[in-house]
């Protein structure tokens, strides 16, 4: 009986140590990732937001002191669509051959929808970079090129493995405490 408690013990702590938590979306959250990541075709060229920029989004909404209401988000949708409208409108498939007043409405729109959840736009036009900051001022996205670390990481491997030899040694010493190792 020892050994079957101790072994369902031991597969439990296991299995919390090694499971993760994946933060999801909420639907109001979804419906600004969906606006956000939609695409369209222009000219023949498919036109979307970069995917760097998605990722640091998503990112950014996944986070649990962010908070979207319906209403909230019904007005980011609003401005997404019509930032779209402008491009579609314009006929071009990048940013860089819209018109200055077509740039400014766009600009215009990531202004709005960034106000809506208290983030503020900067925009280093000597760069061409827009950059989005939360309260504090801390970066929360920019469409600045992101420097890629290359080649692999360990660390999280090496974490797991320190966690699974601990819970292997705690298995262990209990089972010898217990004296469920015959001599």
């Amino acid at each position: 009986m020892k050994k079957t408690i101790l072994t369902v013990i031991c597969f439990v702590m296991a299995a919390l140590s090694i499971t993760a938590s994946a933060a999801g979306l909420d639907t109001n959250k979804q419906k600004v990732l969906d606006a956000l990541t939609s695409s369209f075709t222009v000219d023949g060229k498919v036109v979307s937001l970069p995917s760097d920029v998605l990722t640091q989004a998503e990112n950014y909404l996944k986070r649990d002191d962010v908070t979207i209401t319906k209403n909230q988000a019904d007005l980011i949708v609003t401005e997404v669509e019509d930032a779209i409208s402008i491009v579609k409108d314009s006929g071009v498939a990048s940013i860089a051959a819209l018109d200055a007043r077509d740039k400014s409405a766009i600009l215009e729109n990531i202004q709005n929808a960034a106000e809506v959840i208290d983030l503020t736009v900067s925009v280093d036009s000597a760069k061409s970079v827009i950059t989005l900051l939360d309260d504090k001022g801390n970066p929360v996205a920019s469409d600045e090129g992101v420097i890629k670390v290359t080649g692999p990481d360990s660390s999280a491997l090496a974490v797991i493995a320190g966690a699974g030899l601990a819970l292997i040694a705690g298995c262990f010493v209990a089972a010898r405490k217990m004296r469920l190792f015959s001599k």
